[in-house]
């Protein structure tokens, strides 16, 4: 009996060994596990060299040295990567942590396993426009030439009955070239999960100017537009946005700034934004010509939204993943870009659903073309601003329900991001022409 349970015992060792030693050649490469297997071999040393352990003593001393240091490297590691992280949600640091340490498999796993509860059916009994935001609306200095004004969009159709105060009604949130440019409503779009709510933003292009700006891991590397928004394009500062998937989720293209960081694919779903800073967006090749004159191109998985009908089956079936979920149902905050029939583009933030449930929720909004964008967490997030007499901006969420930092875009973000600008107020030049 002595001699199995000995023998239990080292090839227990051996597995939280050799499991400490996996973990560490992933996120820390053959430097680490060299670096490791060093320090573990000097504490076993200096913990043993004055008794005479057994070999199973032996061994469990040096898998306790390997479990110690394993644990000191990934918490000096992941408390590094969080003083840069401004605000984000534990559990988000430690997942793009993972991420960027080769861990991705693992992390959409066990994302996979938690966010597997369905939405509810009962009808939610508010709605989720932050209530600050339509107190507000964004107004950038008054313009200098008289400009046409603006149509607010027609309401829409309430899904559910009796419908909530303000439910699919448009309040303008921003002000472009002295006249509305941006809309917002809330409203339950699935009659079978009432409890699902969705915010949209109506973005009117007449007098916008959009650019993409640059993540610090998204897609990395030094560029005149970077990850955030310089101060002198503060005045005519209007709103931004969320960008798409890290590349690691995605097959498709990242061009912008005349750079090639990854190759365009066809038909892929493609945010394009021209040299005169209006942005369109659809299919490369069918919708978007590739040899356009475009400043910036940004590829996120197919549309998941064509003629007003759910792509989402036909993307399965092409090896598309909505959102890493192994073959179960993830029920996440998603975002997407929209377009709606009289031709504006509109974001919706939905919350939380799986991909088909967000596909069907911006066909009832009205969306006759769209795309998924960011999902899960923080990321997911549409920003007005508002300018105070000092100069400053202040920003306002669309929906109480993203717990963005505030300043993320003025800060610092990750990932990359789309600003909006008042175009009559836009400098000349500006980082938006590169």
């Amino acid at each position: 009996m002595t001699r199995w349970r000995s023998a239990i015992s080292m090839l227990i060792a051996l597995a939280l060994g050799a499991a400490s030693a996996w973990f560490i050649g992933r996120t820390a490469g053959p430097g680490g596990v060299f670096t490791t297997a060093l320090g573990s071999a000097a504490l076993t040393w200096a913990i043993t060299r004055h008794r005479a352990p057994g070999p199973r003593r032996m061994m469990w001393t040096a898998v306790y040295s390997i479990l110690a240091l394993t644990l000191l490297w990934t918490t000096i590691s992941i408390v590094s990567y969080a003083r840069d992280s401004d605000g984000e949600p534990v559990s988000q640091v430690i997942g793009e942590w993972g991420r960027n340490h080769r861990l991705g498999t693992v992390v959409d796993q066990m994302e996979a396993i938690a966010y597997s509860n369905s939405p509810a059916k009962s009808p939610a009994k508010q709605l989720t426009l932050d209530p600050t935001l339509t107190s507000a609306t964004g107004d950038t200095a008054a313009p200098t030439t008289t400009n046409a004004a603006i149509p607010a969009p027609a309401p829409i159709v309430p899904v559910l009955s009796p419908a909530l105060p303000g439910e699919g009604q448009w309040a303008p949130i921003a002000k472009a070239g002295g006249y509305d440019a941006v809309w917002a409503t809330s409203m339950r779009p699935l009659a079978e999960f009432g409890g699902v709510v969705a915010s949209m933003a109506v973005i009117d292009q007449t007098y916008l100017r959009v650019g993409l700006f640059n993540g610090s891991e998204v897609p990395g590397g030094s560029w005149t537009r970077g990850k955030r928004i310089p101060t002198e394009l503060y005045p005519a500062l209007v709103a931004a946005f969320n960008g798409g998937f890290r590349f690691d989720h995605i097959k498709g293209g990242y061009v912008t700034e005349g750079r090639t960081v990854r190759a365009l694919r066809s038909a892929d779903a493609t945010i394009a934004i021209g040299k005169d800073g209006k942005v369109v967006f659809g299919a490369l090749g069918r919708d978007i010509a590739k040899d356009g004159p475009w400043v910036s191109l940004r590829q996120n998985l197919i549309l998941i939204v064509d003629n007003s009908e759910s792509q989402v089956r036909a993307g399965v079936t092409l090896g598309v993943w909505w959102g890493a979920d192994y073959g179960r149902q993830v029920y996440v905050p998603r975002s997407a870009l929209c377009q709606l029939a009289d031709g504006r583009l509109a974001y919706a933030y939905v919350s939380e659903v799986d991909a088909e449930q967000l596909a069907q929720s911006l066909i009832h909004m009205g969306c006759t073309k769209a795309m998924q964008l960011d999902i899960n967490g923080d990321w997911p997030a549409l920003f007005t601003f508002d300018h105070p007499l000092d100069g400053s901006v202040l920003p306002h969420l669309l929906d109480d329900r993203m717990h963005t930092p505030l300043h993320r875009y003025l800060n610092g973000s990750k990932k990359e991001f789309f600003a909006l600008f008042d175009s009559t107020l836009v400098p000349n030049p500006s980082v938006l022409d590169a």
